[in-house]
């Protein structure tokens, strides 16, 4: 029996979707969590290898390693998040200081490289906000973008335009939708 969507490509599309939405308007107050998650798993799987490796021990015979090691890895990734926020932010004003300001000496650009760090530390919030609503929007426009396309919907819309690429359209179009609503949604409490 032929259905009309294949079901499995589908969910997945559907999941993507609902996952995006979900990071779209609640990513700031989920990416530390989802930190937490990630630390703790590479810590449990590639920490546990390399300590047990160290100790001359494995996995079998020392079932504490890999817990204790995924909570060290956790702590540790936390950490690094709140400090790489600073270094990010350092990194990117000092390309972009370069870039703009090409005339002023180099202690200058490191300097306001510095400040653009420093603020961006600061202001990590709306900073967080933006990154998780514009990361969620991709997931969540291209996931609808595809329930679309597996409708029907970009042929039918293609045949009553003269763009033969409707479908990169609307694709930017449900991905900036998305993406503000998301960053709106999340700074809400931000306007005091």
């Amino acid at each position: 029996m032929h259905l009309i969507f294949e079901t499995d490509l589908l969910t997945l599309s559907i999941a993507g979707l609902v996952i995006g939405l979900i990071f779209c308007f609640f990513g700031k107050k989920l990416l530390g969590f989802v930190i937490l998650l990630f630390g703790f798993l590479i810590g449990y799987s590639l920490g546990a290898q390399v300590v047990c490796d160290a100790l001359n021990q494995t996995i079998s015979s020392s079932p504490w390693i890999p817990w204790v090691t995924g909570l060290v890895s956790a702590g540790l990734s936390v950490v690094a998040w709140k400090i790489s926020m600073f270094f990010a932010g350092t990194v990117i004003g000092l390309f972009a200081v370069r870039g703009l300001l090409p005339g002023i000496p180099g202690v200058a650009h490191a300097g306001i490289a510095l400040a653009i760090g420093i603020l961006v530390q600061v202001y990590r919030t709306p900073v967080i906000a933006f990154i998780t609503a514009l990361a969620g929007g991709y997931v969540a426009g291209s996931s609808a973008l595809d329930i679309l396309d597996r409708a029907g919907f970009l042929r039918t819309i293609g045949m009553y335009t003269e763009n033969t690429n409707s479908g990169f359209i609307i694709g930017i179009a449900l991905t900036a939708i998305f993406a503000i609503t998301g960053y709106f949604y999340q700074t809400k409490d931000l306007k005091d």
